[in-house]
């Protein structure tokens, strides 16, 4: 253990003397690995379906959690994406993560949120599950999925029954769909926000195959490249394969309007997610999904004007009964921005993305249920 009684600084020496305690005492205070192993699958047969919950269709409802920053604040809350109300509508209930967020289970004790502060104060408490809430590049996707805290973090994350207001209303409409707080979040969703899609690399790069590859890297570092990134995905997924009573959104990571190459790299890596991740890792179940919002908010009939709808376009979507993801127009940067200069999405193209996913969310739902109740 590192010898932190010699600092000068008497606070210093103090917390040191109360780190060694509880570290030493990690047996009575540390936290144990909750989530280590699969869970029996949820046998309902029950079925989300396209109809309102407001009509009178009598089914059992869902509840979905959502891993984001700024750009998915924005869009679930009311007005701007909408996109609570729509799958309010459509029997869902979201919760949501984002900066600030860490399990409670750190901080449940008086000698936990000692151990909290003491690590805030020598700058150790951004690793691992402390503070992951502000960690969702997608090198940082390992702590999440991949890490020695995975347990501790998705068991959390199951558990999580919040409704952040950090980027704007975004309420459940509890007259919609129910609030059943003893229920797990079965649908977990996350994305990565638009600095994710500054890749370095070439578009036709391989997944970093070295036996120890970098990992919680951020995306503004020299090792967030397209090699990388793959090899990232690659690891987490063998989480998702782990867990298939859980359903798992992948959101690819928004378009910037200004982007290296004019966009050709970060649309190569989107175009990975959605058409080879899972193929090239011969992925045997059907519990994870990837939603290209990327590709969605790269056409527009005009500038911030959507093209929802509209049979050409940049697309991902439910059309004419099956799924489709198109790209007919040669655009690869942001279609909507919210004011001149910003990366952030308007609320045209976040609506556009609201119509175009959930269709989809829910069609690809409705047939891992029908597996799980086989």
């Amino acid at each position: 253990m590192e010898t932190i009684m010699y600092y000068h600084d008497p606070l210093r020496r103090v917390v040191g003397y109360v780190l060694c305690v509880l570290f030493f005492a990690g047996s009575v205070f540390g936290c144990a690995r909750e989530d280590s192993a699969p869970r029996d699958a949820n046998k309902e047969s029950s079925v989300t379906s396209t109809n309102n919950l407001s009509s009178g269709n009598s089914r059992t409802p869902y509840k979905l959690v959502f891993i984001h920053h700024s750009v998915g604040g924005h869009w679930l809350e009311h007005g701007n994406g909408d996109l609570v109300r729509e799958l309010n509508r459509n029997g869902i209930y979201v919760n949501d993560i984002t900066y600030g967020w860490e399990p409670r289970q750190l901080t449940d004790s008086a000698l936990k949120r000692a151990k909290r502060k003491a690590l805030g104060v020598l700058n150790k408490d951004r690793s691992g599950a402390y503070g992951i809430g502000d960690r969702t590049d997608i090198g940082q996707m390992y702590d999440w999925f991949a890490g020695p805290d995975t347990g501790i973090i998705m068991s959390a994350v199951y558990r999580e029954n919040a409704e952040t207001d950090r980027f704007g209303d975004h309420a459940n409409d509890r007259s919609l769909v129910p609030f059943e707080s003893e229920k797990e979040n079965e649908i977990v969703m996350f994305k990565s926000c638009y600095p994710n899609t500054l890749f370095k690399g070439e578009p036709g790069d391989k997944p970093n195959s070295a036996p120890d590859p970098p990992r919680n890297y951020t995306a503004d570092s020299e090792q967030h490249t397209i090699a990388n990134a793959k090899r990232t995905f690659n690891d987490i997924l063998n989480y998702f394969k782990s867990r298939p009573d859980k359903f798992f959104v992948v959101v690819t990571p928004p378009p910037r309007i200004e982007l290296p190459e004019n966009g050709r790299i970060a649309r190569a890596f989107a175009d990975w997610l959605h058409d080879d991740w899972l193929k090239e890792n011969s992925y045997p179940y059907n519990n994870v999904m990837v939603f290209d919002f990327y590709n969605v908010l790269t056409s527009a009939k005009s500038e911030n004007l959507s093209d929802a709808g509209e049979e050409n376009g940049n697309h991902h979507r439910m059309w004419k009964g099956n799924e489709q993801h198109i790209v007919s127009v040669d655009r690869h940067t942001l279609a909507y921005p919210r004011n001149p200069g910003d990366n952030h999405p308007s609320s045209e193209g976040l609506k556009k993305a609201t119509k175009e996913f959930v269709p989809l969310l829910l069609e690809k739902h409705r047939l891992w249920k029908q597996g799980l109740a086989k």
